[in-house]
This record gives structure tokens, sequence and C-alpha cells, in this order.
């Protein structure tokens, strides 16, 4: 029988989407912690939000979207009787297909029982939809949402400020004993690493195969294009009101800098004139750095040596869909209540420590 440990102290560094999300869940179960954070949350703040349950590339569901979905709904909900705010927007992903086989594809899948409920069926006017320049005609995903990312954060930050959880500074290795968990002269149960793209500097994680990528995004005006949908090819235009429009994203590899480029706005405008024929005016441009992983899994758990560093990091573009479910298993695995999914397990990287 596996015994059941509750630390009472946890310090979180970073309080970004991944440090939010899990601060709630010690909240929800009565954890004492505190998050210290130095405000450089530029990927969490900049995303669009998306949540898409496909993967256009080979028209299949996302990785256990069955399962984060339900709980990605139910979390952003109770945040926003919580708070006040609305953070969950539904919206229809209307996809204009790249070729014919790919509209092939979800003529196939979409009366599969584990697709349909994503999967509007094609009808005539999703083949002749003129919202887009179409050749091949176009798909809506169902069950697709965008969070309101900056409410959510602003939100999210006023809560730990009134609640005395947030410490704003800037967390320092050398005030860290490994062995007791002590920092800056206070003990903890535990210390969980959420730090983004800023993990790859961790001295205790710095085997693990965490990577920076830089993502810019427009913000555009237009009176030309008429869609409530979240129109996507190569790029998708998200529709945010007032005859605005995100486009995004681009994907800089082993870039850890937020600097606007020129290239990533021509790309961005080239993409967003070859999927809608509309005059476009830029607004605003942004640029934001992912903490992903080779594998497109998430780094999760605990130091191989030091049992008190925990690690929460690595969730990519999909954070906003993940977040909700992966925080929560992590803590019932802090409360030893059950373990972590293999594929998020950092211990899948145990050979790299080693040969370290």
């Amino acid at each position: 029988m596996i015994e059941k440990i509750n630390p009472q102290k946890i310090l979180i560094i970073g309080a970004g989407l991944a440090g939010i999300c899990v601060a709630r869940r010690l909240h929800e179960n009565h954890f004492d912690f505190k998050i210290i954070d130095q405000g450089l949350n530029e990927s969490s703040r900049v995303a669009a939000g998306v949540i898409n349950p496909l993967v256009f590339r080979r028209t299949t569901k996302s990785w256990r979207i069955d399962k984060f979905l339900p709980v990605a709904v139910d979390f952003y909900d109770k945040l926003s009787s919580s708070w006040g705010n609305k953070y969950y927007e539904p919206i229809p992903i209307r996809r204009a297909f790249s070729h014919l086989q790919e509209k092939e594809t979800w003529l196939e899948r979409q009366n599969w029982a584990d697709y349909s409920p994503y999967m509007k069926p094609i009808e005539q006017e999703d083949s002749d939809f003129a919202g887009v320049k179409n050749t091949f005609g176009t798909g809506v995903v169902l069950q697709s949402a965008y969070i309101h990312t900056a409410e959510f954060l602003s939100d999210a930050k006023k809560w730990l400020q009134e609640n005395n959880h947030l410490i704003e500074k800037t967390f320092k290795f050398d005030e860290l004993n490994p062995s007791n968990g002590t920092f800056d002269g206070e003990q903890y149960d535990a210390i969980i690493f959420c730090e983004g793209y800023h993990g790859i500097k961790n001295p205790f994680f710095n085997y693990l195969p965490l990577e920076a990528t830089k993502g810019e995004i427009l913000t555009v005006e237009s009176t030309e294009i008429k869609s409530t949908e979240l129109l996507n090819r190569k790029c998708f235009i998200l529709p945010v009101g007032k005859n605005q429009f995100k486009v995004g994203a681009t994907y800089t590899w082993r870039s850890p800098n937020t600097d606007l480029t020129n290239e990533a706005k021509d790309l961005l405008l080239g993409q967003a004139n070859a999927l809608v024929d509309a005059k476009i005016k830029i607004v605003d441009h942004q640029a934001g750095v992912r903490p992903t992983v080779l594998d497109r899994r998430p780094l999760i758990g605990t130091h191989p040596i030091y049992s008190k560093l925990k690690i929460f990091n690595g969730l990519g573009a999909k954070g906003y869909l993940m977040a909700p479910l992966l925080s929560q298993e992590f803590v019932a695995s802090l409360k030893n209540i059950s373990i972590l999914d293999k594929e998020v397990d950092i211990e899948r990287y145990k050979k790299r420590f080693i040969q370290e």
C-alpha cells in the first residue's frame, strides 16, 4: 500500500502558464505554497492560446485530447467563476485543405467514432466556402477554442498577490540548498521549477532536452475578413473583435530571444495573403519563446538525486490545452496518490543524466 504524503510547504519557480496551473492545483489540495517570479512570461502572454483537437499535418487527433479537453474546459470555467472574467472562448476552426489527399483523409475520418466529436461532416458549403482562397475545400473543427491569455495571466497575478503567494524577485541558484530544499533561508518540502525556456540554464535539469523556440505573432486589422471562425492553412487568422485578428505563428528553433524580425513579419503576411483575399493593416507585432522538447512531450518529474527538486516544464505550443490536466496529475503524484504518465516523466531521460 502506498503511503500518502502531503508536502506542506512548496516553492514554485516561475509564474507563467505552467506555474499558475501548478499553483491552482496546490491551492485546491490545501498546500502552503509560494511562487517566485521576475515578470518575464513572454511566451504565456504572447501566445494566442488556441485549443485545437486536431493535428492538421496528418489529420490526426491531438495527443490525449479526449482527456485534456474536458479538464481544460472545467479548469478555465471554474477560474472564470472565481476571478470574474471569461478565459475560455469557443470558436470553430476552419481548415482550408492544402491538397486533395488532406480532404480525402478528412472525409474518411469524419465518420470514425473517435474522430467525429471533433470533425464537422463536410457539406457543399464547406467545399464552396468563399471566405478563404479555396482550391480543395475546407473542413470545420468542433470543440475548438482559444484562451484570453492576457486576461488570464493578469487575473492570476492579482490572485497570487491578494493571497500573499507571490514573491516578485529573481531566483538565484546560489541561494538554494538542493539537499534539504532550503532557499533564501526558508526550507521547503518541494521546489518546483516552472521556468519556461529559462530552464535551459537550470544547473540541476540542464541534462534534459529543453529547447527555446521563438514564435512571432501579428495583430492585424481588416474590414474585409468576414469570418467569425479561426481560419487555418500554413498560418492561423484568429478573430479577436473590433475587426482585429491574430496572425501566427512562426517557429524559430534554438532562438532564446524576443527580437522582432522583418523576416517573420513578411512570412506571416505572405501566409495570411495566401489564405484570404483582404487588405490587412498591422497593428502590433510580438514575440515569445516557447519551451519545447524534441519528443514533443512535456518534462515533468523529480530530480534523479535531489528528491525535493521537481520540474514542470516543456509544455510547448499546446500548453493551454495540456497544463490543466498535467498539473492535476503532477500534484496527485506529489501526494503519492498516483504516478506520472510515462510519456511526460523525466525518468525517460535518466540515461542522459548518468552519461553527463
